[in-house]
């Protein structure tokens, strides 16, 4: 598939998701710092996903593949936070940003150990995203962890070109994980008939989306 046609089938993947996720759907999450900070994590993780396209679009390969770490990460975040992050956790993470937070908040969890903790998490709902991250992580780190590092794989694809296969995957992982913070918000809503929809929205979409990243 040319890269542009899975640019533009990604934005549109976008857009389907956001014609799903109405803002009248959401409740108020001031009482709840839980169910808001997920939802950040995750309007995070979607804005890194569109910054990727842009990067892409634009021929910044090698911008592109460490926001994909970004996005990842948040990804993660927002699912561990609202599934299995304790209450210290959360007030850790949802503190007012000074110095002192800064520096207690260096003590919440890698995304890999955020993954086991959604691996053992008893809420049923947990499962699917804890296997989708946990495929990604095993399968991913590495390579993501040299670009953003400057390592081998950031200096050889810099130099070398990269091959049209490889742009293709990362924008594909990028919508799959764009898949699984769009069914985190849907439930954050609390509409089970959005859930519903929303764990279809990739029907359709199949061409722009990696099978390693499956629906919920």
């Amino acid at each position: 598939m040319p890269i542009e046609r899975i640019l533009r089938r990604s934005d549109e993947l976008d857009d389907a998701i956001v014609q799903l996720l109405e803002p009248e759907r959401y409740p108020s999450f001031d009482d709840a710092p839980r169910l808001g900070l997920s939802a950040t994590a995750a309007s995070l993780s979607i804005d890194h996903a569109r910054a990727l396209r842009l990067l892409v679009a634009g021929g910044h390969l090698s911008s592109a593949v460490p926001v994909m770490r970004l996005q990842f990460e948040a990804t993660t975040r927002a699912v561990w936070i609202l599934f299995a992050a304790s209450d210290a956790a959360v007030s850790l993470a949802a503190a007012p940003l000074t110095l002192e937070s800064d520096e207690a908040a260096r003590k919440l969890p890698a995304a890999s150990e955020m993954i086991k903790q959604l691996q053992k998490a008893s809420a049923p709902a947990a499962a699917a995203p804890a296997a989708m991250l946990g495929r990604f992580n095993d399968m991913q780190r590495h390579a993501l962890n040299s670009f953003v590092h400057g390592g081998i794989h950031a200096l050889r694809r810099h130099q070398d070109g990269y091959p049209i296969e490889l742009i293709r995957q990362i924008v594909e992982c990028s919508n799959g994980l764009v898949t699984i913070n769009a069914m985190t918000l849907a439930i954050l809503s609390g509409d089970r008939l959005l859930t519903t929809r929303m764990n279809k929205v990739h029907v359709g979409f199949e061409d722009c989306l990696t099978p390693i990243l499956s629906s919920y």
